[in-house]
């Protein structure tokens, strides 16, 4: 009897990496071993902040178009969420049979690695070539990864990819590392970047012969307008206009996103202008697991899993751009990706912050950031409550005092689902 899903992902997560800058070598010849699967399909590498709206959105764009896509998605929480195809949840007893298939590879690969003194394969690779194996025998035209930071990052280069899309670049990204996995004769579109991670995309891009293109450069959104659920807004690339592009996503930072989605589908789907209604259909219908959603009316309370500080900026500003709230009262449970460095953003925007325990208890306790927030709060602008329910209740209460006042919970999955749970009717 094979293994439960749940099993095999215990398992794939025990792999302990070695020499994970040897990561691309390991990966090719596991690649090799296993047949190529990777060439039977096309690949489009999405990394950088924010990149699972760009990721999804390219993934609706692809499927309104008839093309068979694969997803990946290796921060997922389940095995059948990190990998997908044609829009389905693969089977537990696929996930078995693929993994009985695989897990022979590895004893066969890791006698290799060992005889090259390659170190051992981590939990990334394990899964990449979980996902390639399904893709190929899916079959699937095309498959969407997200890539994952670190220095594993450089693993995904040997998928050969079609195309990458770059969404903003933290500043400790190894800009030579990701550049690098930009291939031969493929294209790549990136957001605006910091100058050294820049010059790494064009000079890669030269080296390989890629065709790069940056948002602002060629690709332009304008007439971003707010509207029901999300935003219309006029998209531009090389090969034409797209004019009221509906996305179900709030902020200008998601239409840029359906930006470099668009001109992703372009490089992926044909020569031409694609066809504005299958444009709309797919980017109004697109809904990306955790970003700014309304969960609550009278007072407007406001859900989000930001936990970056990358990620809270922009939901912020989301949320000013499009609902005005005033005043802000945050709710912020934090879960284990929060960034205290988000708390400035936090002060600068919110006329009060109540603190709250993270539903999964996995994030830093609430006392404990509330008395790092003593640093950007005056006194009185950021309390305590003993749960996410109480949080709400009291936030929503303060907000419902003032005219146009708002809730906005944030920090992590918890918060989000934790948010919408309690409005769940």
């Amino acid at each position: 009897m094979g293994k439960s899903e749940s099993e095999i992902w215990k398992r794939i997560w025990s792999l302990k990496p070695e020499k994970e800058e040897m990561a691309p070598e390991r990966m090719q010849i596991a690649l090799d071993l296993l047949g190529r699967p990777q060439e039977l399909f096309r690949s489009v590498l999405v990394l950088g902040e924010g990149r699972a709206s760009a990721s999804r959105l390219l993934s609706s764009l692809l499927g309104s178009y008839g093309i068979s896509a694969g997803f990946f998605c290796p921060e997922a929480e389940d095995l059948s969420g990190c990998i997908s195809a044609k829009g389905e949840r693969i089977k537990e007893k696929r996930i078995s049979d693929l993994f009985g298939e695989l897990e022979n590879f590895l004893t066969l690969a890791q006698e290799r690695f060992e005889k090259e003194d390659l170190g051992k394969m981590g939990p990334l690779e394990a899964l990449l070539c979980l996902s390639a194996l399904e893709f190929s025998d899916e079959p699937v035209d095309a498959a969407v990864f997200e890539v994952s930071p670190g220095d594993g990052a450089g693993a995904y280069g040997v998928l050969g990819a079609a195309g990458c899309i770059f969404t903003p670049l933290s500043q400790d990204a190894p800009a030579p590392l990701l550049a690098g996995l930009i291939g031969s004769k493929s294209f790549a579109l990136s957001s605006l970047q910091e100058e050294e991670v820049s010059f790494a995309l064009r000079q890669r891009a030269e080296d390989a012969g890629a065709l790069l293109m940056f948002d602002g450069e060629g690709l332009e959104v304008s007439e971003d307008l707010p509207a029901v659920g999300g935003q219309v807004a006029d998209l531009s690339t090389p090969r034409g206009l797209y004019p009221q592009v509906p996305i179900k996503l709030f902020g200008d930072f998601q239409a840029h996103m359906a930006l470099l989605a668009l001109a992703a589908g372009e490089g992926l789907i044909g020569e031409g202008k694609l066809e504005e209604d299958l444009v709309s259909e797919a980017f109004s219908t697109v809904k990306v697991p955790g970003s700014l959603r309304p969960v609550a009316q009278d007072p407007l309370t406001l859900a989000s899993s930001a936990a970056s500080e990358f990620e809270v900026g922009t939901v912020l500003k989301a949320a000013e751009e499009n609902f005005h709230p005033s005043p802000l009262v945050q709710v912020v449970a934090p879960g284990k990706r929060f960034e205290s460095s988000s708390l400035p953003l936090l002060a600068r925007a919110s006329d009060l912050v109540i603190f709250a325990p993270d539903p999964s208890k996995e994030g830093p306790g609430a006392e404990e950031l509330l008395n790092f927030a003593r640093d950007f709060f005056t006194p009185g602008r950021a309390i305590v409550e003993e749960s996410l329910e109480k949080a709400l209740e009291k936030g929503r209460e303060i907000a419902l005092s003032s005219p146009g006042g708002s809730v906005m919970c944030l920090g992590g999955k918890g918060a989000f689902f934790g948010a919408e749970k309690a409005f769940r009717k």
